[in-house]
């Protein structure tokens, strides 16, 4: 399937790579089906480009490469229209938004978006009762993340 794109121009999408939201995203519901592209240029960074909107493509991670304590509960009557049988099967992104100011970038853990492998089912999940937001920034993780290597290192030299 070819599709065209804002961002990347005309692009070769076997079927077998297309994900369905059967209810979309959270405020563009009308847009159902998705790929996920993967770029060098980008990584660890990945774009959920919608195949019915060439404007239309988010960033997305994986949220658990920046914020390492990143757990979700997921009630398994919430799988059931994407047809999860195993949880080993699920992959969970985290929709990203990126401002002008690069230090603001944040990742949206309280909305992840959860695929299921073997059908490409997909569903952004809202949860309840966590301690999760739509805005945790990366870059304050990512510093805390540094300092903390920092601080375990320099115990591990000291005698």
């Amino acid at each position: 399937m070819k599709i065209a794109t804002f961002r990347f121009g005309e692009l070769e999408i076997p079927e077998e790579n297309i994900i369905e939201f059967p209810k979309g995203v959270i405020g563009f519901e009308q847009f159902k089906k998705y790929v996920l592209l993967e770029r060098e240029d980008s990584d660890p960074f990945c774009w959920l480009q919608s195949l019915e909107d060439p404007n239309l493509a988010f960033v997305v991670i994986n949220p658990t490469i920046f914020f390492k304590n990143y757990k979700i509960e997921i009630h398994y009557k919430e799988l059931e229209d994407i047809q999860v049988s195993s949880l080993d099967r699920i992959e969970i992104y985290a929709i990203v938004t990126i401002p002008d100011d690069l230090a603001r970038m944040s990742a949206n853990l309280l909305g992840p978006l959860v695929i299921n492998l073997d059908n490409n089912r997909a569903k952004q999940i809202v949860l309840v009762n966590g301690p999760y937001t739509i805005q945790h920034f990366i870059m304050d993780e990512l510093s805390k993340n540094i300092r903390s290597a920092a601080k375990r290192q320099s115990l591990a030299i000291q005698i």
